[in-house]
Formats: structure tokens, C-alpha cells, sequence
């Protein structure tokens, strides 16, 4: 079976895919034997809850943690 998450995340986050598959992996890469579907949902639900501050400071974290890690 294929699970499908469909949730717009990119209100806050403009042209953020590339974060939130960077950061999805990680969650993906921690979560053991969880099931995947279960931790995908998981974090989009709780990711609409953040404030728009909160979204807006994930979008610069985010990129620049990925820009820090290139640079290496």
C-alpha cells in the first residue's frame, strides 16, 4: 500500500521542499521501526501547529544548517 500525505506545508516556507525532504530524512533516519507513514503525518501535523514565527525561523534555520553542512 502507498500512503499518501497530502498537506500544504510551504505557506511560511517558500520553495522549501528541499528543506523539508532534508529534514523529513532525518526523521526518517531516527524513527527506527516506527512505522514511516505514521512519522511523515506526524510531523506535518505538528508543524501547522507552529507559529508563523516558528515556520519562517525553520525555513532560515533549516537552509542554513544545509549550506553549513556543504561548506564542510
Amino acid at each position: 500500500d502507498i500512503d499518501f500525505i497530502e498537506t500544504n506545508l510551504q505557506n511560511n516556507v517558500p520553495n522549501g521542499c528541499g528543506l523539508f525532504c532534508y529534514h523529513t530524512i532525518q526523521l526518517l533516519s531516527n524513527a527506527g521501526q516506527n512505522d514511516p507513514a505514521t512519522t511523515l503525518r506526524e510531523f506535518a501535523e505538528k508543524f501547522l501547529t507552529l507559529s508563523v514565527e516558528e515556520q519562517t525561523l525553520f525555513n532560515t534555520q533549516t537552509r542554513r544548517q544545509i549550506y553549513e553542512y556543504s561548506l564542510q
